[in-house]
């Protein structure tokens, strides 16, 4: 097979780059050959998992999850009888779930990664048709979209409150028949 002769310009880091690994494999011709194998390589590789992904994996490995399909799930919520009583005010399943995804004790965490992980479970779980996270200066703003209904926005709100309450965070939310609004202030209390 006949080589291809190329000529190209390159910056002052590459041609350092260039040189090194030209030392450990012999000539510049080889590393760029090996560069772009690798190249290729890559291209076949499947991508990587998102840590939601990875996070769904291990629970269906653990048996700990299980697949309702959203249009069920919706008329399983719309029709549930939810009580929305003291009971539920102990309902930790929030705090619980971030920990999982973290793996370290919810006090260790920052605010911003209890509203990341607030938003990983959001994209995990799929109940909600939109989520929106914003950093709005002195506090964050959380706006979440779904087609469940008044009680149902009140028990997911009730799940965040739980999860505020138990980490000293101070919030005002407000609810619709779709929508939460939750603004979380950043003034975070020693944890």
């Amino acid at each position: 097979m006949n080589n291809a002769r190329i000529s190209t310009t390159i910056s002052p880091k590459h041609v350092a780059i260039l040189k090194k690994h030209a030392e450990v494999h012999g000539t510049q011709q080889k590393v760029l050959e090996l560069a772009l194998e690798t190249f290729d390589k890559k291209a076949l590789q499947e991508p990587s998992l998102s840590p939601e992904e990875l996070f769904i994996l291990q629970h269906w490995k653990d048996k700990t999850a299980c697949v309702v399909y959203k249009g069920l799930f919706s008329d399983l919520m719309k029709t549930a009888d939810l009580k929305l009583d003291e009971g539920q005010n102990k309902n930790m399943t929030m705090v619980y779930s971030i920990e999982l995804l973290y793996q370290k004790p919810f006090k260790e965490l920052s605010l911003r990664e209890i509203l990341e992980g607030l938003v990983s479970l959001a994209k995990i779980s799929n109940w909600f048709e939109r989520y929106i996270y914003s950093d709005d200066g002195d506090h964050y703003t959380l706006k979440i979209y779904h087609d469940y209904g008044l009680n149902v926005s009140r028990y997911f709100l009730l799940l965040l409150e739980n999860l505020f309450n138990f980490g000293g965070v101070k919030y005002t939310s407000s609810v619709t028949e779709k929508t939460l609004f939750v603004k979380i202030y950043k003034n975070e209390p020693a944890r």
